[in-house]
């Protein structure tokens, strides 16, 4: 059996918008028709790719390993061109990563400087977004590698360790120390597992939220409260105290991808670069 490219298309539009009207109007078609398309291709697949309520539109286990071919096939069409069109070696294209606010900012993007330097038509989409939100970036193909917290229990995806992230509580060095505590929102574990694994006493009413790390450095060095931050931030920061340097929380960090039959030619070279640097940034071992 071969894969009908149309329905393919079809399908790849819908996976992307999860939204049959959106697909449709995007592909020029009517809605009709792009339905008849994707229920063909179930038809030829013998299995469904999309669960449909009246709300929501969601792929299936099924769906998703679909969706990851397309976009395979998208990336290998992509470079193919590229490559054609130029006789230049450098490297082209985009790669997508999506990470947690402490890793993006102060890792990811000084670890791609002398990548993007030699490539200058690599780009690189940076997604920031809360750490049980980073997985489904990764499943719906929005980004190619995520950075996060946990080695992943699927045999579809490679689990690369980078390294410990060290977080510490600090407090201002110009201000005087209150009962405050700071941290991103009410679902973020960081803080309240450093404080189940040190013992550390808060009332609920003393917790204020700033959104994301950068908030959080900005809260303590103007008086707002303490912060559980990670130590490769705050090192170098004059203006904040590291409260006890032995209470350490530590947080794996781990870049996940789907593994391919095929990898563009950017792949090893960018595991190669951001392996490197976190090596330098991020503790190895206990």
């Amino acid at each position: 059996m071969k894969l009908n490219s149309a329905q393919l298309e079809a399908f790849y539009a819908v996976a992307k918008f999860l939204n049959f009207t959106r697909a449709a109007e995007a592909l020029h078609v009517t809605q009709s028709a792009l339905s008849q398309r994707i229920a063909k291709l179930e038809e030829d697949l013998e299995t469904t790719l999309f669960i449909r309520d009246r709300t929501f539109v969601r792929l299936t286990e099924a769906g998703q390993q679909v969706l990851r071919f397309c976009q395979l096939n998208e990336n290998a069409e992509s470079e193919l061109l590229i490559r054609l069109k130029s006789s230049q070696s450098d490297f082209a294209g985009a790669l997508r990563i999506g990470g947690f606010s402490s890793i993006n900012r102060s890792l990811v993007i000084p670890a791609m400087k002398k990548l993007i330097s030699k490539n200058l038509r690599l780009s690189i989409k940076l997604m920031t977004r809360e750490m049980q939100d980073l997985e489904d970036l990764l499943k719906r193909t929005e980004v190619d590698y995520i950075i996060t917290d946990k080695k992943s229990s699927s045999s579809d995806i490679e689990s690369v360790f980078l390294g410990y992230e060290e977080n510490v509580l600090v407090r201002s060095s110009k201000f005087p120390e209150n009962d405050i505590f700071l941290d991103h929102d009410e679902n973020d574990p960081t803080t309240k597992n450093y404080f189940s694994k040190h013992k550390v006493s808060f009332k609920p009413s003393n917790m204020r939220y700033l959104d994301d790390v950068y908030g959080l450095i900005d809260g303590v060095k103007n008086g707002y409260g303490k912060a559980v931050l990670p130590l490769h931030l705050i090192e170098n920061e004059k203006d904040l105290e590291v409260l006890d340097r032995k209470r350490i929380l530590e947080v794996p960090v781990f870049l996940q991808f789907y593994l391919q039959p095929y990898y563009r030619g950017i792949h090893a070279i960018f595991l190669e670069e951001v392996q490197e640097y976190f090596r330098q940034h991020l503790r190895q071992g206990k």
